[in-house]
């Protein structure tokens, strides 16, 4: 795309917008952004400056909105490239609202001047033409050079936006924006956006299949806002328990147990570990065919977990639904032995598999999230000569090698 030319033909229809010498059909735009201005300029109730929610109203708008589960998704694979392009990252709910923006401190300080923050709306509808409101209206990834903006005062940022979509039934759910300077619509943003909403939908299955399986027996270790039994939340301890005797059918004695548990067990370890069964027993109670036999420690019920599910797609060769299943490490914030071996198992067998198998956009999916240029290497081997991602895939390869 030459921004330049485009840039030159948007002031020029501009000017000839100001002096009514042409119509909309005439002006020398691009025709996704000619549309974009014919919808804008027909709301009466539009303004150039975006509405603003109350701290409380963007609080209760956040918790509200799924897309709380899949912001560490964009916080993790956008944010910190953002940061050193002094750009910002957005993200947007269906109506347009920005419900958190993040990035270089000195871009969000000039961006607030002119409304681009956390809580304004930034749809079309609102503020007119721009990448969040655009992808929203039009359901496609697209690119707004600055003059390209219907109104002037954010003629300096550029921007790139891709929409969101609940991957169960399609609808858009929202868009992440990438705004700044030049390198907002560099060619390789759109494919960096792309592959990273790719990740974020996936994300998105689990709390779906959270949610399916809220009458059953299903422990998802992945869930965004901590692990959860049934669909209702569960102590970290309490997880790295069932998930350890989950993977020892046969069960484990109280001295194999602890040390699946305490990074440094003590003489005190195994007293501490009798109180936590006690509480998870009683946790467990409302549902008396889940029971925790002892000597040795062993599930009486048949527990699925991410994990058991995980080992079950693998085995049926579907690396798709592996990918989905496992978007981020289980237990994240655990440390217990146990946990960490499991973990390990995990990252090696899908790695492995992926390697072995998959198509660059799942390489580079695996790759990104788990920072592995050796995955981003071989995603570059698959991809296209021709493939505008390339440039990308070779920049993140060169940032992760030093």
């Amino acid at each position: 795309m030459d921004w330049s030319a485009a840039a030159s033909q948007a002031r020029k229809a501009h000017e000839l917008l100001g002096s009514h010498l042409a119509d909309l059909d005439a002006l020398p735009l691009r025709n996704v952004v000619r549309e974009s201005w014919r919808r804008s300029l027909s709301n009466p109730a539009q303004f150039s400056y975006p509405s603003m929610l109350s701290d409380d109203s963007l609080r209760l708008a956040r918790e509200r909105s799924e897309l709380q589960r899949i912001w560490p998704v964009f916080e993790k694979l956008l944010v910190p490239a953002a940061s050193d392009a002094n750009l910002l990252v957005a993200l947007a709910d269906a109506q347009g609202t920005l419900l958190w923006v993040a990035g270089n401190h000195g871009a969000m300080d000039g961006a607030e001047n002119v409304g681009f923050s956390a809580g304004a709306n930034w749809g079309e509808s609102s503020v007119g033409t721009s990448a969040p409101g655009l992808a929203l209206a039009t359901g496609s990834g697209v690119q707004v050079s600055g003059a390209e903006h219907l109104y002037e005062h954010v003629h300096h940022l550029n921007c790139s936006a891709v929409p969101i979509r609940n991957p169960r039934t399609g609808r858009i759910i929202g868009a992440v924006d990438l705004t700044g300077g030049a390198d907002a619509i560099a060619v390789h943003s759109l494919p960096l956006l792309q592959a990273a909403v790719a990740a974020a939908e996936g994300q998105l299955l689990l709390p779906s299949l959270a949610e399916e399986r809220a009458d059953e027996d299903f422990l998802d270790l992945c869930a965004s806002d901590g692990p959860r039994l049934s669909g209702k939340p569960l102590s970290l301890r309490h997880a790295e328990i069932l998930t350890i005797l989950a993977a020892h059918p046969r069960g484990l004695n109280s001295a194999q147990l602890v040390e699946e548990l305490f990074e440094q067990p003590d003489n005190a370890s195994e007293g501490t570990l009798r109180s936590e069964l006690v509480r998870l027993r009683k946790a467990l109670a409302d549902s008396p065919d889940r029971r925790i036999a002892a000597r040795p420690y062993r599930l009486e019920w048949e527990l699925q977990t991410t994990l058991t599910m995980l080992w079950q797609a693998m085995e049926e060769g579907d690396l798709e639904r592996a990918l989905q299943l496992y978007p981020a490490e289980i237990l994240v914030r655990s440390q217990a032995p146990g946990i960490v071996a499991l973990r390990y198992r995990a990252q090696i067998a899908l790695r492995e598999m992926v390697l072995d198998r998959g198509t660059a956009q799942q390489l580079l999916r695996l790759g990104r999230q788990s920072a592995d240029s050796q995955l981003l290497l071989a995603a570059l081997r698959e991809l296209p000569l021709d493939s505008p991602a390339r440039s990308l895939v070779v920049a993140e390869i060169e940032a992760l090698d030093g």
